[in-house]
């Protein structure tokens, strides 16, 4: 029998190498792509902490969870299962065997360790960076193909921020090269276990990658070589894709009817992000007489506006009509047919119920009201989408003080105590992500970045209550408890009309067809560095 094995062991070895040699004889050019931002433009994991590190270090890195690449949300990456220990304290991570570095090493259970534990260092700057060093207690390398993570109580959501469905925590880094050459040589000449390897970065400008020989677990490169460019200016990125200088380039939806008119093909992601509005602060002794801290009040705001009015003019049609805050189609622990007829209904445009609702409360001659509009990085558009708010809402009585921020002046404004916010509304948005509790964490928790419904000061009966409602969602290990506990959550929220969706919008990108193949997306992620490996050249596969 072991003889055997040995046998066909190398028989695969041999046609391995053989389909190695054959594909990399058969991948030719490079995939030009132009993008708005590369972010810090950082090779290395722990030194990025923005949404761009998905564009740039995706093709090198692999992450330890990935993708379901045809519904979006969580699927096998580098793990290719993992389970929840008895006890709910500990996860297991059983990888993938046979993966490898790009300098040869094998990529083991130890590189996991030492990529999470470097990932929640003092000197990561990694956007999660910091709620891992909360959540994880300990990390141990049961053998070369198992690790074991220790969390700090139960955490049944733990595994969703090791993708780069929702951050890049779980990026991969070789443990025995970074120790063996230094880490200022590893952020220069960076390895990773990715589809392409890196070959130069040249800040403010571009980051240059080449092919793997393949094959590749992800998928092997059809082109030889991709370049991602940096190109601030949206019509110059069109007008390259136009002619020919770059196959893809990331767009806004005021770009779509010059996309289509040059024919090139227009490429939208579903399920990236929710525009929203929230009021902030109401929970304050100060504002307890806000009109805003009125729920009939809130409600009567969103049935003013008019959503498939702002879906067919501000976004060309390119958006879709939204569930509840932060649940997109492939949000797990929810009902999503029931969710998606609660937004056709509960988000209808119906400005005399609006109307009503004013009186009834006390303001059928409307109120004055502060709005903040800010659009968040690469979604641009958000600032058209406040402007259509708050004409909607100025057509049932109310007087909008409507004030632009820009993104890096408004981040200021929400932190702390909240000054300039409290009693007053402001745009926001949710990223498209598979477990909706994350950002339900950070938006209403008392003790979340935004605190919406109060906060450790001021924490009301209604604060309290979704808090223990919350600890509940997160620490139950049974899936149809799970699932309850989520829809009473979503509930809770849903009828505060505390922050709530607009439209659910897309990913948009140019594409040069004489460049680039048909290709399929990933919903839920706009970025496309898990995607570049799979596309194809135009003859491959004509659109």
């Amino acid at each position: 029998m072991l003889r055997r094995s040995r046998v066909l062991g190398g028989l695969a070895a041999s046609v391995l190498a053989a389909f190695s040699v054959a594909h990399a004889a058969d991948q030719e050019g490079t995939l030009v792509v132009a993008l708005e931002t590369l972010g810090g433009q950082t090779m290395d994991p722990i030194l990025e902490g923005r949404a761009p590190h998905a564009h740039y270090q995706a093709p090198i890195y692999d992450a330890l969870i990935g993708f379901n690449l045809e519904e979006g949300g969580l699927g096998p990456g580098v793990t290719e299962r993992w389970e929840l220990a008895e006890d709910g304290q500990s996860w297991f991570f059983h990888l993938q065997k046979g993966l490898k570095w790009h300098n040869g090493d094998p990529l083991t259970a130890h590189d996991v360790k030492f990529s999470l534990e470097r990932t929640m260092s003092e000197e990561s700057i990694a956007s999660r960076a910091s709620a891992l060093r909360r959540n994880v207690k300990s990390i141990e390398v049961v053998d070369d193909h198992t690790v074991r993570v220790y969390t700090k109580g139960v955490q049944v959501h733990f595994p969703a921020g090791l993708s780069r469905a929702v951050f890049q925590e779980g990026q991969l880094m070789p443990k025995n090269y970074i120790e063996s050459v230094g880490v200022e040589k590893f952020r220069a000449e960076p390895v990773g276990s990715g589809p392409w390897k890196f070959v130069e970065s040249v800040p403010g400008d571009y980051v240059e990658f080449e092919a793997v020989e393949g094959p590749h677990w992800r998928g092997t490169p059809n082109f030889k070589r991709l370049r991602i460019l940096l190109v601030p200016e949206e019509s110059t990125r069109v007008a390259m894709v136009r002619t020919g200088e770059a196959a893809i380039a990331s767009i806004s939806p005021e770009s779509i009817r010059e996309v289509e008119a040059a024919n090139l093909k227009l490429v939208t992601v579903p399920g990236t992000m929710q525009a929203i509005y929230q009021f902030w602060g109401t929970y304050k002794e100060g504002h307890k007489d806000s009109p805003l801290a009125d729920v009939r009040v809130r409600e009567a705001l969103s049935l003013a506006i008019d959503r498939q009015q702002i879906i067919d003019h501000v976004m060309y049609g390119q958006a879709s009509w939204p569930m509840p805050f932060a649940t997109f189609s492939y949000a797990v622990d929810t009902d999503i047919a029931k969710w998606q007829e609660w937004g056709r209904t509960a988000l209808r445009y119906d400005p005399e119920r609006a109307k009503a609702l004013l009186a009834e409360a006390g303001y059928p001659d409307g109120f004055d009201m502060k709005f903040a509009n800010t659009a968040l990085p690469g979604t641009p558009y958000m600032t058209q989408i406040g402007i259509a708010v708050a004409d909607f809402w100025q057509k049932i009585g109310v007087n909008v003080d409507i004030k632009h921020y820009e993104w890096g002046a408004f981040r200021l404004l929400y932190r702390g105590e909240q000054k300039s916010l409290a009693g007053a509304a402001s745009m926001f948005r949710t990223a498209g992500r598979p477990v909706a509790v994350a950002r339900y964490s950070g938006g209403f928790q008392s003790k979340g970045g935004h605190h919406l419904f109060g906060d450790t000061e001021e924490c009301n009966d209604f604060c309290q209550a979704y808090d223990k409602l919350h600890q509940e969602v997160v620490t139950a290990q049974d899936a149809e408890l799970r699932a309850r506990k989520t829809d009473e959550m979503l509930t809770m929220v849903a009828d505060s009309w505390m922050a709530v969706p607009i439209i659910e919008g897309m990913g948009y990108w140019a594409v040069n067809p004489e460049q680039v193949g048909k290709f399929d997306t990933i919903p839920g992620r706009h970025e496309l560095g898990d995607v570049f490996e799979r596309m194809p050249r135009p003859e491959q596969k004509p659109w």
